[in-house]
């Protein structure tokens, strides 16, 4: 019985899909990711496009704080063109709120497509009876993005009486000649 030799795949375990964000100030965060290269090239290769041609972005959302588990309402939404390397700190978000974020692509049609979803945060409320310590950071030393408001336009779906998994369709009104042609005829 002869064996077909198998090749081994090996799995970078540091070449995993990561966003997350940590709290720097209650206005500041610091963001870091890393999109694995199987991600990144399953998302290139589909788009047939370099990865930055593809617009990468950080989406972050601003919600309610509602219970574990339930649905959380956007309150606002920004966005920020994916920074050269693997983290940023970000300024103005508001005290006392919670965010997450999204990295995705922009398509040609101008819509963002999600890739990866962070932790939510609760940024800390400012203590007005308490000096900030004198050794933390200020935004001149260091870099810090600000991420741009966007706004969507809701829009209602429309309702299609006649819907077929593969197309719209037009019921036809009479049945024609043939009836055992196998098409939808209602």
């Amino acid at each position: 019985m002869s064996s077909i030799p198998t090749q081994a795949l090996f799995v970078d375990p540091m070449d995993r899909d990561t966003l997350h964000l940590l709290i720097q100030s209650p206005t500041v965060l610091f963001a870091y990711w890393q999109l694995s290269g199987r991600k990144m090239n399953m998302v290139q290769e589909h788009f047939d496009k370099d990865w930055k041609a593809l617009q990468p972005t950080l989406r972050f959302y601003h919600v309610t704080n509602l219970p574990i588990g339930s649905y959380q309402a956007h309150h606002s939404v920004s966005e920020l063109h994916l920074p050269q390397g693997g983290s940023c700190f970000l300024s103005g978000f508001h005290p006392g709120q919670s965010y997450f974020a999204d990295l995705g692509i922009v398509n040609e049609q101008g819509q963002f497509l999600p890739l990866l979803r962070s932790n939510t945060i609760q940024t800390p409320p400012i203590d007005t009876n308490q000096e900030f310590p004198s050794h933390q950071m200020t935004n001149g030393q260091l870099l810090t993005y600000r991420p741009i408001a966007v706004s969507f336009q809701l829009i209602t779906p429309e309702a299609n009486e006649h819907f077929s998994a593969y197309s719209v369709y037009s019921p036809k009104t009479a049945y024609s000649a043939d009836t055992e042609s196998g098409g939808d005829t209602d």
